[in-house]
């Protein structure tokens, strides 16, 4: 004994004293041995070694708390995240989710994790049913006689042959409920996969529809420009006294400077629509010549925030921690069932004939019922080493779902700070946006009348252009704040751990 609790301790004296008793049993009553066998197998049936689940401290005073801290701005709103990809980019952007969802390798690679956790699954149910195999077998023997000479005869034998483990200490259940609680967090891993790309392709298409609008944004004030040379130039070829050469230089300068921006935003959209169809699986180009037309990404500041309660059952990738820590408590439940007896029985029924027409003579029959008991008696501490290292795993795996909970309650509290950050900017850039409008309306008025130089016109067309540009980039950045937000709140996934038979404490 190794005085680490009762379980090992009765471990380590257990086995002997087990199979002392079984062989008094089966001398004193050979006749009832099976019956008794069965009987302790129906009374033991429901026995488990698996320790109970522990709610880590922190999740329970997560579970208990009302609201998030940052909800105190006036951006939430009742927590929905069905289809948040449609509060981002709308029809075009669900359109391509739904490509995303048919054509994405990574999903399919996903899928197949799941089908392989399912199919351990099965595995393990498999192991704690009977085994019943078939067996036939056709001999043929020569046999040589007292006078010296050789005769040939046949043998022929057809039966069935069952075995099974009777699972006194729930070592196989254990091991079956931990195979099944890995498939389930395998299935929420699919979905969580299945939203990590969904955002990723989100903002993929949020970072194409910018590079658009900066394309977009980039021509307008080329034209812009444009203009303004060449009213200094037809001024300056009229014998204007208010526009010099100098004049038309710096509006050509800044016409050629905008100019100069136009292809690489060009290249960069381009280069942006083929990652889109890298993700997508489609041929490249496919994706950029479905978007002819002019987009814009959602923006929109309204937070679907429910409670920090709710967000644990939402996130899939708490869920999954909270799934695995379970799974580790089987697991150690079936190390520790290792450590004491385990009792077999098998069952035959076999036919023995001369010749195939009498095979299967009722008379030429053979029946055997047997149990086998084995009990670990030397192992050189392998056996309960593989209890604590169970052990030591489900104490990992409980830290790691507390710590998987607390990263969920941060993220949601960094996302929110983010977008009510964003929400003041986008208000004063808003401001800024009109403001430099009406200056630069005004300064091309003034200048038309030859109130101002031009070097007045092409400094507000330059801050405007500064500020439409300003625009683009934080419609992106608050259109992936959004996405952020989503994901930290568990994405378009609903719902709760599915229920798992409990382990019955003998």
């Amino acid at each position: 004994m190794d005085g680490t609790g009762d379980v090992r301790s009765r471990g380590a004296a257990g086995p002997l004293g087990f199979v002392l008793v079984w062989g008094r049993i089966m001398r004193n009553f050979r006749d009832y041995g099976m019956v008794i066998g069965l009987a302790i197998c129906a009374i033991t049936g429901g026995c488990t070694l698996t320790p109970a689940p522990e709610t880590p401290p922190l999740v329970s005073d997560i579970r208990t708390s009302g609201r998030f801290l940052q909800t105190q701005s006036k951006i939430t709103a009742p927590a929905d995240t069905g289809a948040w990809w449609l509060g981002v980019g709308g029809k075009e952007l669900d359109a391509l989710v739904d490509i995303l969802r048919r054509n994405s390798l990574a999903l399919r690679e996903a899928r197949l994790q799941a089908d392989q956790a399912k199919a351990a699954a099965r595995i393990a149910h498999g192991q704690r049913l009977p085994s019943v195999a078939a067996v036939t077998e056709a001999s043929t023997n020569r046999r040589q006689g007292p006078n010296g000479k050789f005769s040939w005869s046949e043998a022929y034998t057809a039966g069935l042959l069952v075995d099974f483990n009777t699972d006194i200490f729930g070592g196989l259940r254990a091991a079956e409920r931990s195979a099944r609680l890995s498939a389930l967090a395998g299935e929420i891993s699919l979905r969580a996969a299945e939203q990590r790309e969904i955002a990723l392709l989100s903002r993929n298409w949020v970072s194409a529809v910018s590079l658009q609008r900066r394309a977009d944004l980039a021509r307008r004030t080329a034209e812009s420009f444009r203009s303004t040379y060449d009213l200094t130039r037809q001024r300056y070829e009229a014998g204007s006294t208010a526009v010099s050469a100098s004049d038309v230089q710096i509006a050509r300068q800044n016409l050629e400077s905008a100019l100069v921006d136009i292809p690489q935003i060009d290249t960069d959209l381009t280069q942006q629509w083929l990652v889109l169809d890298e993700q997508l699986a489609r041929m490249p180009g496919e994706t950029g010549r479905s978007f002819a037309g002019a987009l814009a990404p959602a923006v929109r500041f309204d937070a679907p925030v429910g409670s920090p309660a709710a967000l644990l059952a939402n996130r899939p990738d708490v869920a999954v921690a909270e799934l695995r820590y379970l799974a580790a408590l089987e697991d150690v439940g079936a190390a520790r069932a290792s450590l004491y007896p385990g009792l077999s029985l098998a069952a035959s029924l076999t036919f023995q004939a001369d010749t195939p027409g009498e095979l299967f003579d009722w008379d030429r029959h053979i029946a055997s019922l047997a149990s086998s008991l084995t009990a670990p008696v030397f192992q050189g501490g392998r056996l309960k080493a593989q209890v604590r290292l169970k052990e030591a795993r489900a104490a990992e795996l409980a830290s790691a779902f507390a710590r998987a909970a607390l990263a969920a309650v941060v993220d949601v509290e960094i996302a929110l700070a983010e977008l009510a950050g964003l929400h003041q900017q986008k208000q004063l850039l808003d401001a800024a946006l009109e403001t430099a409008r009406l200056s630069n309306e005004i300064a091309k008025g003034r200048y038309g009348q030859g109130l101002i130089s031009i070097l007045a016109v092409l400094e507000t067309q330059r801050s405007l252009n500064a500020v439409e540009q300003n625009v683009i980039l934080t419609d992106q950045v608050i259109a992936n704040a959004r996405i952020d937000l989503y994901l930290s709140l568990g994405g378009d996934w609903t719902g709760s751990i599915p229920a798992v038979e409990p382990a019955q404490k003998s």
